[in-house]
């Protein structure tokens, strides 16, 4: 166990910032909080570095993987610079990708969904109802943030993720390969979930909250369908849509 007493110390400069998009280009990942980072330690995942105060260092000193760094809470206040957390951090490898042909289905497809949070919580839904596959398009964040893996409590290292950088040419090929694709809108025409049983073998798209899913996205799904809400809210939160979806698409 190494003993920091600098901010500036460069063995921890991976946890001075809240943005990791540096990180996630060299198959990185920042992982915050007792139990998510137990979930981590548990997973398959290499562990690098973890940073965290002595009581936590001593519960769990059997499992813990890598470089182990601890502080004084002054310290540890000033590195996470908020209190979001109990100032625990781990460092560790990124999941693997996942090819196409590996996922497994019902899955679910992100259009252009940004919020961590939004993100996070749609894992944490995904892990709820048994969805395994997930599909982000390239105009959704990555579920690797450090804000989007603590909100989804860690479930994200059960997942299989695939990154499309081209989420047309994605969704054909999974129309080639006998996927029924569902989109969701509440507009015209749009089917009433309630009324529908949802096939396994599909893949389920979420839009973005302030605009949906892309027309282009649209017109390629086989069916649009919708949650039937009050004409005055029009539109639920999209993690909120999505966890109904989900317990339908599961059910």
């Amino acid at each position: 166990m190494i003993e920091i007493k600098n901010i500036d110390d460069p063995r921890i400069e991976e946890f001075r910032s809240l943005k990791n998009k540096n990180l996630l280009r060299k198959d990185l990942i920042i992982v915050e909080g007792e139990k998510v980072i137990l979930k981590l330690l548990n997973s398959s995942l290499k562990v690098f570095k973890i940073f965290a105060p002595k009581w936590f260092l001593e519960k769990y000193k059997s499992i813990l993987q890598g470089d182990i760094y601890q502080a004084d809470k002054k310290i540890r206040e000033e590195i996470v610079g908020h209190h979001l957390h109990q100032g625990i951090m781990a460092l560790a490898e990124r999941p693997a990708e996942y090819d196409l042909c590996n996922l497994s289905f019902p899955a679910l497809i992100l259009n252009g969904v940004t919020s961590p949070e939004n993100v996070g919580s749609i894992v944490r839904s995904c892990a709820a109802f048994g969805i395994k596959s997930l599909i982000i398009g390239p105009k959704s964040c990555s579920p690797y943030l450090r804000r989007c893996i603590r909100v989804s409590m860690g479930n994200i290292f059960s997942m299989k993720v695939h990154h499309s950088k081209n989420l047309e040419q994605t969704i054909d090929k999974l129309k080639e390969d006998s996927v029924l694709i569902y989109g969701t809108a509440n507009i015209p025409g749009a089917h009433n979930l309630r009324t529908l049983k949802l096939k396994k073998e599909s893949a389920l798209i979420m839009g973005s909250e302030g605009h949906g899913i892309e027309p282009e996205i649209l017109a390629l799904c086989d069916q649009v369908i919708k949650i039937p809400v009050d004409i005055d809210v029009a539109h639920l939160n999209v993690a909120t849509a999505t966890a109904i979806f989900l317990y339908h698409l599961s059910s």
